[in-house]
Parts: C-alpha cells; sequence; structure tokens
C-alpha cells in the first residue's frame, strides 16, 4: 500500500485541529550499517546527490569540518561505498557547501567546495572517470564562505560562482572553464551581512535566475536583470523579517505554479527568534507571511527540505534541528491549508544531530530515500520500504 498516512485537519480561528490515523509504521528502514560503507566519521556539514561517475544510479559527495572531503560511489543497488582515498585530494578544510557543474564544458562533473573559518576554496577538476585533482584557480578568493551556487549569469556558455560569505557575496565569472574573475562590484551591491545559505530561483518569472539570501539577520531578494546583473528589491517583495536565518528552501506548497519559501531560523548566541517561516507567493515573486500554517516551534533548525512524502501530490516539509529540539520533523502538507507533525510516524529513532537532508532514489525502486549528513557522529541512509 503506498500511502501510508491518511490525516484530516481543520482551520479554526488561525489554529490547525489535526485527526491524524495511520495504517502503517514507518514507510523508512534504517539500512546505514548494511549499505552506508564509510571509512570516517565527522562533521558532515552539505551533501550532494548527483551520478558524478556516469553510470547511471545516484552517487552522494559530502563536505567535511577539517576532514578529507567524500564521495560515495553507488554500486547501483543503493550501497553507498567511500571511494574518497581513490578518487579525491587528500586536504582538509572546514568545507560547509559544494558546487557541481561541467565548468570546464569537457563534459564530465567538477566539484568546487565553499570553506568557512579556514578560507580555503577549493577546485577539484574532473580528470576522467570521477577522478579529481585540485586545481589553485579559487585560491585567490577568500572569505568566511558557507554556500556556494553554480550556474550561467552572464549567458556565455560557461557555469559561473555565487559564493555566499560573512561578509561580501562574490560573483565569479568563468572565463573558459580554468579562469575566474571578480565582478562582484559590478554585478552584486556591496553589503556586510552573514549569508548561511543562498538559493537560485526564477523570482520573477522572466527566465532567470534570482537570489533568495539566507542571513543572519536580514533575509534579501536580488532580481536578475537578465544578464546576471543584480538588483536589491527585498522591500518590495519581502516581509520585514529579523530572524537568524541558517537556511532557505523554495517550494510550491499549495500547487498554484509558483515558488514559495521556507526560511529555517536559529537563535544562536540568543539572537532572533527560532520560529521557522514560510511565506507564500502571490505569483508575481511577492510574498506575504503564511507561517501560521506551521507548527509554533522554538527549535533550531539548520536544514529543511520539501518533499511529498505520501505521495499525495502537496509537498511536506523535513526539518533537521540542532541543539535544543527533536533530531528530525516530518510536517505533512494538508493540500495547502496547513502543515502536520507526523515525525514519529515516519522515523525510527536515529539519535544523531542532522546538518543536511539528501533525498533521492538510491536503490532504484521508484520511492525516495534519505541520507541524513549527520553532525557530531555518523551519517545515516533511509531506504523507503518497499512497494
Amino acid at each position: 500500500m503506498k500511502n501510508l498516512l491518511f490525516v484530516s485537519g481543520f482551520l479554526l480561528a488561525g489554529q490547525l485541529l489535526t485527526t491524524n490515523t495511520y495504517l502503517s509504521p514507518s514507510p523508512y528502514r534504517d539500512v546505514t550499517n548494511t549499505h552506508l560503507i564509510s571509512k570516517s566519521t565527522g562533521n558532515t556539514m552539505d551533501g550532494h546527490s548527483i551520478d558524478i561517475d556516469g553510470d547511471g544510479d545516484i552517487d552522494i559527495v559530502l563536505a567535511m569540518e577539517f576532514q578529507m572531503n567524500k564521495i560515495l560511489i553507488n554500486d547501483g543497488t543503493g550501497k553507498l561505498i567511500d571511494e574518497s582515498e581513490d578518487r579525491f585530494p587528500s586536504a582538509r578544510h572546514d568545507s560547509e557547501d559544494i558546487a557541481i557543474a561541467d565548468f570546464d564544458n569537457d563534459g564530465d562533473l567538477d566539484i568546487v567546495f565553499v570553506s568557512e573559518d579556514d578560507q580555503v576554496n577549493e577546485f577539484y577538476q574532473n580528470v576522467g572517470n570521477a577522478q579529481f585533482k585540485a586545481i589553485s584557480i579559487l585560491d585567490r578568493f577568500r572569505g568566511t564562505s558557507n554556500a556556494v551556487e553554480a550556474y550561467d549569469f552572464n549567458n556565455d556558455g560557461y557555469t559561473d560562482l555565487l559564493i555566499a560569505n560573512a561578509g561580501q557575496n562574490f560573483l565569479l565569472i568563468n572565463q573558459s572553464g580554468n579562469v575566474f574573475i571578480d565582478e562582484t562590484a559590478e554585478r552584486l551591491d556591496a553589503n556586510t551581512y552573514t549569508t548561511q545559505d543562498v538559493e537560485l530561483a526564477d523570482i520573477d518569472n522572466d527566465g532567470d535566475m534570482d537570489i533568495l539570501e539566507a542571513n543572519e539577520a536580514h533575509n534579501r531578494i536580488l532580481i536578475n536583470d537578465g544578464n546576471g546583473f543584480f538588483e536589491d528589491q527585498t522591500k518590495s517583495r519581502l516581509p520585514q523579517l529579523e530572524d537568524q536565518t541558517r537556511e532557505v528552501e523554495l517550494g510550491d506548497i499549495d500547487n498554484d505554479g509558483d515558488l514559495d519559501i521556507h526560511f529555517s531560523n536559529v537563535d544562536f548566541g540568543g539572537f532572533g527568534n527560532p520560529q521557522n517561516r514560510l511565506l507564500r507567493n502571490d505569483g508575481n515573486g511577492i510574498f506575504s507571511e503564511a507561517t501560521e500554517l506551521l507548527p509554533v516551534s522554538d527549535f533550531r533548525t539548520v536544514d529543511a527540505d520539501f518533499v511529498d512524502l505520501n505521495n499525495d501530490g502537496f509537498l511536506d516539509i523535513l526539518t533537521g534541528n540542532r541543539f535544543n529540539g527533536p533530531e528530525q520533523i516530518v510536517l505533512i502538507n494538508q493540500s495547502g491549508r496547513g502543515f502536520v507533525d507526523t515525525t514519529d510516524q515516519y522515523f525510527p529513532s536515529l539519535n544523531m544531530y542532522p546538518f543536511d537532508f539528501q533525498i533521492a532514489d538510491y536503490n532504484g525502486d521508484g520511492e525516495l530515500d534519505i541520507f541524513i549528513c549527520g553532525f557530531r557522529g555518523p551519517d545515516k541512509l533511509l531506504f523507503h520500504k518497499a512497494k
């Protein structure tokens, strides 16, 4: 039976009243011990699921905090095998985030890691068959870097980089695949925000990628003019939010054809409101508060993903929390009318701190599996149970 969860709910005076009927235990099983063959533990800060070796299944690249970054190769059955020592340089930096693209247009995928504390951003060139070497084309671009996105901002056929920093973000234009030119001053406004995450999305529906910044004090929307030059239009597009945001995610929560926003908030150091935010798009890239659709929470949420967990055609929310709350929370979407916490029915007890979720069909059975990047502990791999 595919749909394991039936939820009914009613909105009354702004509160979500729910009646939950569960017909099955968790649809996920922990296969970490049998299908995650990794040679080390540590703080896994981010993951990227992609067919890195071109063999038709989904592998995972992991950004590690002051450890050798990892590449887990899928054997075709969903078993993820750590082949880092055979494929990656052995450098160890404070890696935070990953961008993967064919930066040199040679037909295979290259990898960029950005680093926070030691400010070393790395470019790993694919020399064939998913074997990588470090080349020094990012060495001079140093910042306290938390996130990175890859996109052809100037429409010249080469993939560029947006690097998010504590302080001025960088927009680096790719010149013929082996040189990046800093065009930040021409293309971005000057600012000193601490950006924890960035996402690219076509906010204004004009066919190009705009920038959504998740900052520690002032989230922003930057609109692309079509040629990779950006204007801050936050005041006209976002409600005023002074939260301390760790992660931003976009998805169509109400199936009306546009992208809505979820901000994952923390309050490290006692600053900010840890309540996560949900913002609804009016269809023109203007956002209004819809946070009342979320449960009230003071958990420090470091990651969130939109995914249709119960296969009802509406995006649900999976969040990972640190320090003061449950490991992860599953919020089931009630047809765009509100979200219900159904965590206990979805996950076995994992006893970990998640820092990132990777959601993909790793074992090729047509169902979405979940890889959880662990902080101060091992990663976890969950398979969706067979139909």
